[in-house]
């Protein structure tokens, strides 16, 4: 990944040409040395040669003055002094030539002084006359001798020019191999990395072209969103507190999109005259602190004149450029705030209605009790006092009478028992179960020595929660296998608990491993079909008739909303004629 970024960015692209660039740059003066050095090597053999020929002219000049002078002395005819002559007068030309050509070279001067000095001694004993023998013989000796040294400083001068020439042959033609190497390497390195940055500059095109594509879409897409979302976008140069806003921007403030340069004294325009004041203050902080607060604030829309509600939020990011921008967003909120508001009217409804019901369950809790109460006082006396006058027709009634009024008086407790259910201020405390069953057996003994039912349950676990509405929770589920126990069998209600995890009890949907402490009542009492199982915890809902088994249909609904009270879940299990199971989650 962090290649492909590194390939793909301008930098690569830029690197990759500015290498390229100086490749050519070093190619082109490599050819350019390689070239001079090639012109004057050729330079430096076209002089040896020059100078290999002069000294090769000097030796047959010299060669041509002796034999002619030779010949004039053998035959005193002038005709022999003409070589003799234009030998003297090539020598000198010669040797002006040489000393043109070396004149650089102070060693080769040297050596051509040297050559001067006996060519003029040559000439020094060429003669017209000689008075004797022996002088004719000492002078050709001397002659001669002179004319060896002659040829041997000439050897040595041809003999190190030959060298010369040599060396310089075999460095000509060593550059004039490599540079022809040289030059295709260093250029097909060249069109190696152009090609590679024009392989990355064509796939950086492409994906350009892919990516203005999705940009547009985006685009579009974002366009799309603020008119659904009801916002708007804009953008702040901090430097010269230059704006744009996006289409919607427009539209939230009620004008078609880019039709005025937007600015901050525009916008304030728009601005609901009791909240200007919150908006300068926040573009305040943006000079200050560079930042901006989270506003609501109302605004007038031009089209329509309409009240509405917004909400800015925004942020500074610095672009590559190092340029400071803030962008932020708009949002129209009034509907949200309208809702806002509603739930707010509805709360303080819910309050009063709560307070309503308090007061109801004050006056169910006393004043309907009061005249249950005084029926009930005045069915024991005629029980007492006038029963056995009564017809029977009568008694019937009444006794109908007195089950109405016990049904009444045990529904309103019920109700009473559910409402303050439903109220769970009291903080948690570490509760221990064992306790908590041990209360509610105490409370339900009259009823267990009834039924000679046998109530199980050992080492039970701790948990969190309101105490009074967890004994209510054993009392009413005891009781109610107790209730729904059979006639030819001893009720037994097995209780226990343990720790598990969230995520291995899928009836719970949490996936998490979060801690709950089951607890199980188990009994074998008539059980109930499956089908029922959520439906008898419902308020007033019962599965058999009130005359076969007494009750009100709300003592599960309380277990359940007790349950709920703290944070945990309750499940029933059955089968007609096997017993019954309830299983409570609640958390550690």
């Amino acid at each position: 990944m962090f290649k492909s970024k590194l390939f793909d960015s301008i930098g690569f692209i830029r690197s990759v040409f500015l290498i390229a660039f100086f490749i050519l740059i070093f190619l082109a003066s490599i050819t350019y040395r390689h070239i001079k050095e090639l012109d004057e090597i050729s330079d430096s053999i076209m002089n040896t040669y020059e100078i290999s020929i002069e000294l090769g002219q000097l030796i047959s000049y010299i060669k041509d003055a002796e034999t002619g002078h030779r010949g004039y002395v053998i035959t005193n005819d002038s005709l022999y002094l003409e070589p003799f002559i234009n030998a003297r007068k090539n020598v000198n030309n010669t040797f002006q030539a040489l000393n043109t050509t070396i004149k650089s070279d102070s060693t080769k001067q040297e050596q051509l002084k040297k050559v001067y000095d006996l060519v003029d001694k040559r000439f020094s004993y060429f003669k017209n006359n000689f008075s004797s023998k022996k002088e004719f013989n000492d002078d050709f000796r001397n002659g001669k001798i002179i004319m060896d040294s002659l040829r041997t400083e000439v050897n040595n001068m041809l003999s190190t020019e030959n060298k010369l020439l040599s060396s310089k042959d075999k460095l000509y033609k060593y550059n004039n191999s490599n540079t022809p190497l040289i030059v295709f390497s260093t250029f097909l390195i060249s069109i190696l990395i152009l090609g590679l940055g024009y392989t990355r500059i064509i796939k950086n095109y492409n994906d350009l072209i892919n990516q203005n594509i999705r940009l547009k879409i985006f685009d579009e897409s974002s366009k799309q969103a603020e008119i659904l979302g009801k916002y708007g976008s804009w953008l702040l140069n901090i430097k010269d507190k230059s704006f744009s806003y996006s289409d919607n921007k427009f539209r939230l403030l009620g004008c078609k999109p880019q039709s005025f340069h937007p600015t901050l004294e525009n916008l304030l325009d728009n601005i609901h005259p009791d909240d200007k004041e919150i908006l300068t203050d926040a573009f305040q902080q943006i000079e200050e602190k560079e930042s901006f607060p989270l506003i609501r604030y109302r605004i007038i829309k031009k089209d329509t004149l309409e009240i509405r509600h917004f909400r800015t939020t925004a942020k500074v990011f610095v672009d590559k450029l190092g340029n400071k921008n803030m962008i932020g967003t708009t949002q129209d909120i009034t509907e949200d705030y309208n809702k806002t508001q509603l739930i707010e009217l509805r709360n303080k409804e819910l309050e009063q209605n709560n307070k309503e019901l308090m007061e109801f369950n004050h006056v169910a809790s006393h004043d309907l009790q009061e005249p249950l109460r005084k029926i009930q006082t005045f069915i024991s006396r005629i029980e007492d006092k006038e029963k056995d006058t009564l017809s029977e027709s009568a008694k019937g009634y009444f006794e109908k009478i007195q089950e109405a009024s016990n049904r009444m008086r045990i529904l309103i407790d019920d109700l009473l028992q559910y409402s303050r259910t439903n109220r769970s201020e009291k903080a948690f405390e570490n509760i221990d179960l064992n306790h908590v069953a041990s209360n509610a057996i105490s409370e339900l003994s009259e009823n267990i020595a009834e039924k000679k039912a046998v109530i199980n349950f050992e080492k039970l676990h701790h948990v969190q929660g309101i105490q009074f509405q967890l004994e209510q929770l054993f009392i009413n589920i005891i009781s109610n296998s107790l209730k729904y126990s059979k006639t030819d069998e001893t009720a037994i209600v097995n209780i226990t608990s343990k720790k598990v995890k969230a995520f291995k009890v899928p009836k719970l949907k949490d996936d998490s491993k979060k801690e709950y402490v089951k607890i199980s009542f188990k009994d074998n009492g008539l059980g109930f079909e499956q089908q029922y199982a959520e439906k008898i915890f419902q308020l007033f809902n019962r599965l058999h008739g009130k005359k076969e088994y007494p009750g009100t249909g709300v003592g599960l609904a309380i277990c359940k909303k007790i349950v709920e009270n703290h944070k945990g879940y309750i499940f029933a299990k059955g089968k007609p004629n096997e017993g019954a199971e309830f299983e409570i989650y609640l958390p550690v």
